[in-house]
């Protein structure tokens, strides 16, 4: 498979009804893997029906059979993970992209590089990518020799005399072999607001407010869907764009206990590094909630874009855009289910809530 994946300009809808009941669509449930993850990456498809995915929360890296229901655990987790670590080692597996042929990319959050592996699940080597626009990983890939990367420290440290943020952040294309750089695209600069850590004040990305996501295919035709304008455009390999059609929106209520949750989430993931639980914090919210808070791109030249929910435990709802940027139909995921990847021949993958709280991979093709 050539998987096609998105990268979130920053993360952290008002329900746009469709009006012909064949512009629905659910899922057909095919398959689900026995036992239960901890946190789920996303999902990439190999051969013979099997994916690869990352745990993130118990830091493995798997690969996993459907039609066996088999999970193996590939390589080994390390505490330490030193820079001529063999490629077989990782800290904090975070995601998995599918490059040309049958080679596999792992990105590692903690030990700050990308392995590559064989479908088959051996460890290769590890892939130098070009130093540029800071530390972060590069996410996303096409088959065609390139990696992409958002360069978030144009916003985050502006060019010297500069006292505003740029209105826009570029994605940067890579060239895997001679680490040649272009921009490709720009997104737009996220909202701001001050945020409070008990009497410590700083700029921090308003939770709630409409981002851009990018995303590649495998031939290098890439996708922005807009946050603001609640749309999709396109970027042919020749470097020409084609403007989709913004779909209307209404906003749903940001709420107290949507605060309170963002706020709950904030505090937990304070704990590794320390933060007291105690400590007074306010964050900066939208009034009222973006079309779409994630989006995925299928390798048929689809874009899903999933709409915030209501509450915790509504079902998640995905507008799907066509290639040419127009809105063809919503799909409704069952409770507890949130799309992790696609595959071919209409493969669709979920990640599964438990009832003990643990998660699990689910196939499914629509209806």
């Amino acid at each position: 498979m050539k998987s096609v994946f998105s990268l979130c300009a920053v993360a952290l809808l008002g329900l746009a009804g469709c009006t012909r009941a064949e512009s629905q669509s659910g899922l057909a449930h095919e398959a689900t893997l026995p036992g239960g993850f901890g946190q789920l990456s996303n999902v990439v498809e190999l051969d013979s029906g099997r994916v690869a995915f990352a745990d993130t929360r118990d830091k493995l890296f798997f690969a996993a059979t459907f039609a066996t229901g088999k999970v193996d655990t590939l390589g080994t987790r390390r505490e330490a993970v030193a820079p001529d670590a063999a490629p077989g080692e990782y800290k904090f597996p975070g995601w998995v992209a599918h490059l040309a042929g049958d080679t596999v990319a792992l990105v590692d959050f903690s030990a700050l590089r990308t392995t590559l592996w064989n479908e088959e699940g051996r460890p290769l080597r590890v892939l130098p990518i070009a130093p540029v626009a800071g530390t972060a990983p590069v996410l996303v890939y096409d088959t065609v020799g390139h990696g992409y990367k958002i360069d978030y420290q144009a916003m985050l440290e502006p060019e010297p005399g500069q006292t505003t943020r740029p209105d826009s952040i570029p994605v940067l294309r890579i060239k895997l072999d001679g680490g040649k750089v272009d921009t490709v695209a720009r997104l737009a600069t996220p909202e701001f607001g001050d945020a409070m850590f008990g009497e410590q004040k700083q700029q921090a990305a308003t939770v709630f407010a409409p981002n851009d996501f990018f995303g590649v295919l495998a031939n290098g035709t890439a996708w922005v869907a807009r946050g603001r304008d609640n749309r999709v455009d396109w970027r042919a390999p020749d470097g020409s764009w084609s403007r989709g059609k913004s779909r209307k929106h209404t906003g749903q209520p940001v709420t107290q206990a949507d605060k309170d949750r963002v706020l709950a989430q904030v505090r937990e993931q304070g704990k590794q590094y320390g933060m007291p639980q105690d400590l007074p914090i306010q964050y900066p919210f939208a009034a009222t909630k973006p079309p779409f808070d994630f989006a995925l791109g299928r390798p048929n030249g689809e874009v899903w874009l999933q709409r915030p929910r209501a509450r915790d435990d509504d079902a998640l709802i995905y507008d799907v855009h066509s290639r040419g940027g127009e809105w063809q139909r919503e799909v409704a995921f069952p409770t507890g289910a949130s799309l992790a990847g696609f595959g071919e021949n209409g493969a669709i993958y979920a990640s599964v809530r438990k009832d003990d709280g643990t998660r699990t991979l689910s196939r499914y093709r629509l209806r």
